[in-house]
């Protein structure tokens, strides 16, 4: 069986951005965080992320509930829960959490990606997945940087060498991984074969390139399940604006 990722991307100008219009929709935590961000910019990618994240799992968790009932109410962005504990501190923050299992019991899993040219977003109910995207244009010392993190031994063979391409594959594993970058990266071994493009780490995970932007590059990759065989996931992505987030927050009474 083919896995489904489901991804959005809002794009979202360099700088900061008025986003306080999202914040009803982000729970006490998510919203000191904003607050104590210190980079404005920074501070709003976080919440058009956690925004997002809800906007799409509200919207899966619709669509599963009219497949079974038309007459299904519409489920709101803001009762989805996001949660998030730092495996290391234990602070609130790292990998997010949405409590939303399938009618299977599948629980979904989510991931977030920022970048200077936007935000994406991806939730599946076919195993973890991580998603990463970065700007293909960084300066020399990050493409340095990039090649020292990942030694030519890491680097899938008979792929023509794109750094940036690449460091997308390794931190996407990393966050289906859970773990990040308490994991070297260099542990994250990457093979092409067969138009397949997978990845070892404690388990097995196959990626996918995601172009939500031409200035952007982007990978998702998604766990291999234990006894079954690893085929190319079917990502399905969507472009949002800030106000269709906008629009699924809670307006004041």
């Amino acid at each position: 069986m083919t896995s489904r990722v489901h991804v959005r991307w809002v794009p979202v100008e360099p700088g900061p951005a008025d986003v306080h219009a999202l914040l009803p929709l982000l729970s006490p935590a998510e919203r000191l965080r904003f607050d104590e961000t210190p980079d404005a910019a920074a501070a709003t990618r976080f919440a058009v992320g956690r925004a997002a994240l809800r906007m799409l799992v509200a919207e899966l968790l619709t669509e599963k509930a009219r497949s079974r009932d038309e007459a299904a109410p519409a489920v709101a962005a803001a009762d989805i829960l996001v949660t998030a504990t730092c495996p290391q501190c234990g602070g609130p923050h790292g990998r997010p959490i949405v409590e939303a299992p399938s009618r299977k019991g599948k629980p979904v899993s989510v991931s977030i990606a920022h970048c200077r040219s936007g935000v994406a977003v991806a939730a599946s109910w076919n195993g973890a997945i991580g998603i990463d995207v970065e700007v293909a244009d960084v300066p020399a010392e990050t493409l340095e940087s990039i090649c020292t993190l990942v030694p030519p031994a890491s680097r899938p063979a008979g792929r023509r060498w794109e750094p940036v391409q690449h460091w997308t594959r390794v931190e996407a594993v990393l966050k289906a991984d859970g773990r990040g970058l308490l994991v070297d990266p260099a542990e994250v071994k990457v093979e092409a074969h067969d138009g397949l493009v997978t990845a070892e780490l404690t388990t097995q995970y196959v990626l996918a390139e995601l172009r939500v932007d031409p200035e952007v590059r982007g990978s998702v990759a998604i766990e291999v399940r234990e006894g079954k065989k690893a085929k190319a996931p079917l990502v399905g992505w969507r472009r949002l604006e800030l106000d269709q987030l906008a629009v699924a927050a809670p307006q004041p009474s």
